[in-house]
């Protein structure tokens, strides 16, 4: 490769906005240690990930200028006086192209022999590898906890990274905080063939691979086509791919870099991070390097760009239905309320909720499940059905909820959604003042406002759903509901304070996913204190329905189940479709 060409990808002569990118991770990079640094909470082993780590360093013109892992490294270097004692900071560096690779092995080894006084301090990996395949690896690598923080730099050429890949990214626990250059013109490019697709036409094989590989970067359920206007296009599907941030609770901040010879887009540098301290810091550098590019304006210099920085941040997003209460199907259930749509739960049984709400368009995806939306209207629809049903009807009782979760909780704060515990206390107040008892079903766990017995009737029930005690199960399957000891501590709060409490063991899975479910005893001594058990199978995994035992292993799991409740003079319901269920149980929550 000659690195002498003009239009050689490593010269940078002719590259304003790769030196405007490169001045900006040095910038960010160097705050970002310095904040970490003061953090006398967090862990003392770090993690940076460079997903295309290229050569090393660039030429402009007749210099050799640094590239993102000598950024990093000159970084530390220039900071490690300052930095805490028996820090570690564990650098991953991925590079695809065998000769890049080499060029930057070498660089690493030139750079590490000329200061070695941070051999204490960085540990050095370095993969040849397709950054979709060794994320995996990487992943296994690293501590994923939420004290060990961690700096991601995603800087493809093309549409090299899969959006799968970013999911897993953004789902890790560790605080992170990531630049990502989202390639606007090579999305532009493909939008044509996009559109072709759309219209029915038929496309030839270089075609069908090249919307192959935006569909991969860009997922599914995003469109590129439709017919806005090129600028407001562009907006919305920045905005829209930026949900696979936001449905984590990350704010975005996007550089827009420009081509140097014409006033339009290239590219956005994406910076998205939970903590809001940073990305306003980062927000003020995208600012100062706007001054230095383009200069001052007739309205203003650095405040007046950092005013015009684009910003998307995660919020719950409002909807309006026509109605709300509705008498359910589900056997032991009566009339029931979803005033959320979607659950940032995520479960991965597969969630029936999920599946229907995506079959029938509420939801685009996963990450449009995982960012629910709020029924904005839905006290004001319960004030009218209210009216319009009961005294026509005798309501036995209202449920929350069999679509959604009353009690959602965020996993990374925590802590329960305030807007979504708030309307769901609203709504459990206005049923019972008008004397209708509720159930709710949650796995979250409940606010110490459900105590107030002022408020709340005594005959509402209230429970979790328990499926195993297994810490790995919950990983794979409940990525981010509440823990178990969570749920299950909350709910004996409420029992301890006389009220009623019940557990759902639905869906129960086969031993071949969670291998703890051999034995559900162990389940069931934990819940002991409890008034009532629905049992059922789990259904729609092809796994559990293919695992040689399947029907044996429920008739043996149903038995324990009616011999314990038996024994501690439990009420319990199983669920038709699973062994030994039977009619007149079904009406478990209509007995007051």
């Amino acid at each position: 490769m000659s690195i002498g060409k003009s239009n050689d990808l490593w010269n940078i002569s002719n590259k304003p906005s790769t030196k405007a990118k490169l001045a900006i991770l040095r910038k960010v990079f160097d705050m970002w240690i310095t904040i970490w640094n003061k953090q006398n909470w967090a862990s003392k082993e770090w993690y940076v990930i460079d997903l295309f780590a290229g050569r090393g360093n660039y030429i402009d013109k007749d210099k050799t200028v640094s590239g993102s892992p000598l950024i990093f490294l000159e970084t530390i270097s220039d900071k490690k006086n300052k930095l805490r004692n028996n820090l570690k900071i564990k650098l991953f560096f991925v590079e695809k192209d065998k000769r890049n690779f080499e060029f930057l092995k070498k660089t690493i080894i030139k750079f590490m022999e000329n200061n070695s006084q941070i051999r204490d301090v960085v540990e050095i990996k370095c993969f040849n590898a397709d950054c979709n395949k060794v994320m995996k690896e990487i992943g296994e690598e690293i501590k994923n906890t939420k004290k060990h923080p961690l700096f991601i730099l995603i800087d493809p050429s093309g549409l090299q990274i899969k959006k799968t890949t970013m999911e897993k990214i953004v789902r890790l626990n560790n605080p992170k905080d990531i630049i990502f250059n989202y390639i606007l013109e090579g999305v532009r490019r493909i939008s044509g063939i996009e559109k072709k697709d759309r219209r029915g036409e038929d496309l030839n094989i270089k075609e069908i691979k090249t919307l192959e590989t935006l569909r991969e970067f860009i997922g599914d359920d995003v469109n590129v086509t439709n017919e806005n206007g090129r600028k407001v296009l562009d907006r919305k599907v920045l905005e829209d791919y930026s949900t696979l941030f936001t449905s984590q609770g990350l704010k975005v901040v996007a550089y827009d870099m420009r081509y140097p010879d014409r006033n339009d887009i290239l590219y956005y540098l994406l910076f998205a991070s939970r903590n809001l301290l940073i990305t306003d810091i980062v927000k003020d550098i995208y600012a100062g390097q706007k001054v230095k590019s383009l200069g001052q304006t007739l309205f203003g210099g650095k405040e007046y760009y950092k005013g015009n920085i684009i910003t998307v941040s995660p919020k719950f997003r409002g909807i309006r239905r026509k109605t709300l209460l509705y008498k359910t199907e589900v056997e032991y259930g009566n009339w029931t309320i979803n005033h959320i749509e979607g659950c940032m739960h995520g479960c991965r049984f597969p969630c029936y909720a999920f599946m229907m709400s995506k079959k029938f368009g509420r939801v685009k995806d996963y990450n449009d499940w995982r960012n629910p939306k709020i029924v904005i209207n839905a006290l004001e629809l319960l004030d009218k059905e209210l009216f319009k049903y009961k005294p026509k009807k005798q309501f036995g009782f209202v449920h929350l909820s069999f679509m959604t979760d009353p009690f959602m909780y965020n996993a990374e704060k925590g802590k329960l959604i305030p807007e979504i515990k708030g309307l769901t206390l609203k709504i459990i107040t206005r049923l019972n003042k008008e004397g209708i008892k509720v159930t709710t079903l949650t796995k979250g766990f409940y606010p110490d406002e459900i105590l107030d017995n002022k408020k709340f009737l005594k005959d509402n029930e209230y429970g979790v759903t328990l499926v195993s005690l297994s810490d790995k199960f919950k990983r794979q399957f409940e990525p981010f509901s509440a823990s178990y000891k969570k749920r299950m501590d909350s709910l004996k709060k409420l029992h301890n304070a006389g009220l009623k409490t019940w557990v759902s063991i639905e869906p129960y899975p086969t031993p071949n996913l969670d291998e703890t479910s051999k034995n559900i005893d162990n389940l069931l001594e934990s819940i002991g204190f409890v008034d009532k058990i629905v049992f059922g199978k789990l259904n729609y995994n092809v796994k559990s329905s293919k695992f040689s035992d399947n029907e044996n292993f429920y008739r043996q799991a149903v038995r324990r189940v009616i011999s314990f409740c038996k024994k501690n003079k439990i009420k319990y319901h199983i669920k038709f479709g699973t062994p030994y269920s039977e009619e007149k149980t079904k009406n478990i929550f209509k007995e007051i």
